[in-house]
C-alpha cells in the first residue's frame, strides 16, 4: 500500500494541471522576474516550480484552443483520513462516521501505531502508514491514473462532456503509445507520453523531459523503496511475528494493515458509536503490542540503513534530478512566475 502511495507521487505534477485555471501565465511579469532570486526554502522552491509548471500548461492549452480544467472543489469527504484509516472507507452505517475523526491530528506511523494514548483518543484516526509490507511489481500509467481526477466536477455525464474530457486529457497528457517508461526501485513500471502540454511545460523548465521523468520517478520512490526493504528484512519480519502473537487475543491478523481491514468489515454492521468504540479498542491493542514488541523501533532503525543504501544506489539519479530542478528554478525566476 505504501509503495503504491509513493508511486502515485510520480503523477503529482500532473495534478497541477487540474488547478491551472487559477494561474496566470507570467508573460507580463518577466521584467520583475529579472530582479528576483531563487527562494532558499524547499517549500518555496516547490511552490515556485508548481506555479511555473501550471502556468506553462495553461499557456500550452490556450495555444491548442483547449479550455483548462476548473480547480477541484474542496470536499472534506474526498480527503480521507490518511492511509491508516483507509481500511475504514467501505460502505456501512458505522464505517463512514468512524473513519473521519474531525479532531485527529495527522501522525506518521509507518510501522504501526506506537502511542497508546493517541490511539485511545483517535483510534486509527489520521495515522498515516499501516506497517503492511509494501508490494512492488505492477505497472502504472500516469495519464490513466490522473484522467478521472482532472475532469471538472459536474461534467462526468453526457457524450459532449465525455468528448470534452477526452480532448482535455489528450492535450494535457499526450496521445498514442506511451513513449516514456521507467521502473521504480519498488518494481513498478511507470509510463507517460511526451507530446502533451505537461511534457511541453517540463521541457521548458527542465530542458530534457524524458530525463526529468526518469529521475522524478526514481526520487519520488526512494522512501517507498526503503520501506519495502524494511518490511522484507528478517529482523523486521521477526518483530512483526511477535506483534501478531501479541495481538492474537484481540484479533488474529498478520500486520496492522490487516487489523484495520478487520475493523472495517465489522464496522459495516455497527452503529457509529459502536464502530468508533471498536476502532479505538483495536487501535489501543495495536499500539500496546507495537510498544511491547519494539515493532516501530525496529522498523525505524532498519529504515535508516536501508534508506542510506537506496540513496547510494540511486546517487546518479538524485544528482541529475537536483541539477534539472535547479535549472527549472532559474528558468521560473527569469520568466517571472
Amino acid at each position: 500500500m505504501r509503495a503504491a502511495r509513493f508511486v502515485s507521487t510520480v503523477a503529482l505534477s500532473m495534478c497541477m494541471a487540474a488547478t491551472v485555471a487559477g494561474c496566470a501565465d507570467g508573460a507580463d511579469r518577466k521584467d520583475a522576474g529579472e530582479s528576483r532570486r531563487v527562494p532558499r526554502s524547499a517549500t518555496a522552491q516547490d511552490d515556485l516550480l508548481r506555479g511555473a509548471e501550471s502556468a506553462l500548461v495553461r499557456r500550452c492549452l490556450t495555444g491548442r484552443k483547449v479550455a483548462p480544467p476548473t480547480p477541484p472543489a474542496d470536499d472534506g469527504d474526498a480527503t480521507g483520513a490518511g492511509t491508516g484509516s483507509r481500511a475504514g472507507t467501505g460502505s456501512g452505517r458505522g464505517s463512514r462516521a468512524a473513519q473521519h475523526p474531525q479532531s485527529a491530528p495527522q501522525r506518521q506511523f509507518p510501522y504501526g501505531i506506537d502511542d497508546p494514548a493517541w490511539a485511545a483518543e483517535h483510534g486509527f484516526g489520521s495515522a498515516a502508514g499501516t506497517g503492511r509490507p509494501a508490494r512492488g511489481g505492477g505497472t502504472g500509467d500516469a495519464r490513466r491514473t490522473q484522467r478521472a481526477g482532472s475532469a471538472p466536477r459536474g461534467q462526468q455525464s453526457g457524450k459532449k462532456a465525455v468528448a470534452e474530457q477526452r480532448r482535455l486529457s489528450d492535450a494535457l497528457f499526450g496521445t498514442g503509445r506511451r513513449e516514456l517508461s521507467t521502473r521504480t526501485a519498488t518494481g513498478y513500471v511507470v509510463r507517460a507520453n511526451s507530446d502533451g502540454c505537461l511534457a511541453e511545460a517540463q521541457r521548458d523548465l527542465y530542458g530534457d523531459q524524458a530525463r526529468w521523468f526518469r529521475t522524478e520517478v526514481a526520487v519520488n520512490n526512494l522512501e517507498a523503496a526503503a520501506h519495502q526493504r524494511v518490511t522484507r528484512d528478517p529482523a523486521y519480519r521477526a518483530a512483526l511475528a511477535r506483534w501478531a502473537r501479541c495481538i492474537a487475543p484481540v484479533r488474529e491478523v498478520e500486520d496492522p494493515g490487516e487489523l484495520r481491514s478487520a475493523w472495517q468489515r465489522r464496522a459495516r454492521d455497527l452503529g457509529p458509536r459502536e464502530a468508533t468504540g471498536l476502532q479505538r479498542r483495536y487501535a489501543v491493542a495495536e499500539a500496546r503490542c507495537v510498544r511491547s514488541t519494539d515493532l516501530a523501533r525496529t522498523g525505524a532503525r532498519l529504515e535508516k540503513r536501508h534508506a542510506a543504501e537506496v540513496r547510494a544506489e540511486f546517487a546518479e539519479e538524485i544528482a541529475d534530478h537536483r541539477r534539472m530542478r535547479e535549472r527549472g528554478l532559474r528558468v521560473a525566476v527569469r520568466a517571472g512566475f
